[in-house]
């Protein structure tokens, strides 16, 4: 057993080593302070300059010229990252990070990509260390956001019913407010519009000044301000030129975009009525129409390529150099047109001229010429047809004897895959005879045109809808619109929401190994805008 005296010099040394201990745990523990003071001060500025590299690459759209939206970026990306660590933050002094440390630069490996590097430094007070002379830590953090250059082909819907309720102006403003979203002199931004027929203008640098802009720098005007509504609703067709002009302007390295918007259902095609194939004419043998021959084909004529050609229903149309699509050949080549469901009657009917290919003029541009049941000329001259108005006939019409396998851009009309029930005959025709047959056909081939669109190996490109209700009885079809989009979700900007996610919806398939965008429906055109700033959200947080 120790002694009194033992335990007494026991407890003298341990009160000495205890003693002596707290030299070396005191700084330890104020060691361990510092360190987590400076590791939250780093995380803080680390985050400041993501966001603010972020920042400065979301605001390259700001400026007409490359060196004024570099500016605006630097700018963007200073008052972000003040924003989210002023001065004395956490204690910290004499922080650097301006303009001079935000760098924006090219992307050496691929010019289609600008990069934005932000660097901020700061000094972090130490609470404890300072006993040993150091008063604080200096730390830095760089950040890094790049933004892909896009190009976006906008379809724009101006058929008749793009007027009800004032959408027409409505669209022109939403549009011009999309366009200002971008990054003039580098993103490329061009237009379709469509009613039976389409206008359309490539993709180009200075959209701003072409199509007009709307932002927080200012608005010009320019070719969507020409926009009026009337006519049809030639979807597929719209959406094929969209993707030539995409595909023509061939910049693999961007963001391929198209961004459509429409009110209502497809409507109309435009296809070639000679199947060179079985060397037939779709021309109906009770048709009063005239092949080169002046014979009608009850008479034996349209009996070959010649005859059925010579006369020049439509002058033919070139695609362009580079083009994805066949040109479009002279011919029997015209569009057909339909009622919408849930009009009284259910009728189609045919028009033939070379506006029913393409516009090439305007905009304004109203220049149809139908033909229907007797397909009378005013004479044997090409492209001389009788004028006809309120013609609308039932069906089947009677100079058509079937509808191609295809229409002029070869969007098939029974694709290979289930959408929409049709009828064919024995060499792939659909069979002209009925509303419903003709009206799934539309819905095929539009279908068919985006699925195209983003599954060529080529060029791939990102499909976003807008679908516009308030303005018709036949607003867009949501699992119509999913498709086109390869939109897998259900609605998300609607309460209550108007429709499922796409595998819960009869005939929604989507694609996971395809571009998936996004479908969003637009109650009425008081909302059209937001529809469209949410889509340009969407493609710029893409293109990063």
């Amino acid at each position: 057993m120790p002694s009194r005296q033992n335990i007494r010099s026991q407890r003298g040394v341990s009160l000495l080593v205890g003693t002596a201990s707290l030299v070396f745990i005191i700084p330890m523990v104020g060691l361990l302070v510092d360190v987590g003071v400076l590791y939250s001060a780093k995380a803080r500025l680390q985050a400041s300059v993501d966001g603010a590299s972020l920042a400065a690459a979301r605001a390259l759209n700001l400026g007409q010229t490359t060196d004024a939206q570099a500016s605006s970026a630097k700018q963007n990306a200073v008052n972000w990252f003040y924003a989210n660590f002023p001065n004395g933050n956490w204690g910290t002094t004499n922080t650097q990070m301006s303009q001079s440390t935000v760098n924006v630069f090219d992307d050496p490996n691929n010019p289609r990509v600008r990069n934005v590097t932000v660097t901020a430094s700061t000094n972090v007070p130490t609470y404890f260390m300072g006993w040993f002379g150091l008063a604080s830590t200096a730390i830095s953090a760089t950040g890094n956001a790049s933004r892909r250059d896009v190009v976006v082909m906008m379809v724009l819907d101006r058929s008749g019913s793009m007027s009800n309720a004032g959408a027409c102006g409505t669209l022109i403003q939403a549009a011009k407010i999309f366009t200002g979203q971008f990054a003039n002199g580098r993103d490329r931004i061009g237009l379709v519009s469509f009613s039976d027929n389409v206008y359309d203008i490539a993709p180009t640098t200075d959209f701003q000044t072409k199509l007009g802009y709307t932002n927080d720098l200012g608005s010009g005007t320019g070719e969507i301000d020409n926009i009026t509504c009337k006519g049809g609703t030639s979807t597929a067709q719209a959406i094929s030129v969209a993707y030539n002009e995409l595909y023509k302007t061939n910049l693999p390295g961007a963001l391929n975009v198209i961004m459509f918007e429409t009110d209502g259902l497809p409507n109309t095609l435009t296809m070639n009525f000679w199947d060179s194939a079985n060397n037939v004419a779709g021309i109906a043998n009770g048709s009063g129409c005239l092949d080169a021959n002046n014979k009608t084909k009850g008479a034996g004529g349209f009996a070959t390529a010649a005859a059925s050609t010579g006369r020049h229903w439509t002058t033919g149309q070139s695609l362009g150099t580079g083009s994805y699509y066949s040109d479009i050949p002279a011919g029997l080549v015209g569009a057909v047109a339909s009622t919408d469901p849930g009009q009284s009657p259910s009728k189609y009917y045919l028009m033939l001229n070379y506006w029913a290919t393409t516009e090439s003029n305007s905009f304004n541009s109203t220049d149809y010429i139908y033909a229907a049941s007797g397909c009378a000329f005013n004479s044997t001259s090409a492209n001389q047809f009788t004028t006809k108005t309120n013609n609308n006939v039932s069906p089947p019409p009677s100079d058509l004897a079937w509808f191609p396998a295809t229409d002029v851009y070869g969007n098939q009309l029974n694709p290979p895959y289930t959408y929409l029930t049709v009828t064919t005959d024995a060499s792939g025709h659909i069979k002209a005879n009925s509303y419903t047959t003709y009206h799934n056909a539309v819905l095929n081939a539009t279908d068919y045109a985006a699925y195209q669109a983003r599954t060529n190996a080529t060029l791939p490109v990102y499909f976003f809808g807008i679908g516009l209700g308030g303005t018709t009885t036949s607003p867009p079809d949501y699992v119509m619109m999913q498709r086109l989009a390869n939109d897998p979700n259900g609605d998300n900007y609607n309460t209550p929401a108007l429709y499922q996610p796409c595998a819960q919806e009869t005939n929604c398939v989507t694609y996971p190994d395809q571009p998936q965008g996004t479908f969003i429906f637009s109650s009425s055109p008081s909302s059209l805008s937001q529809a469209f700033l949410s889509i340009s959200s969407q493609v710029l947080r893409l293109s990063k």
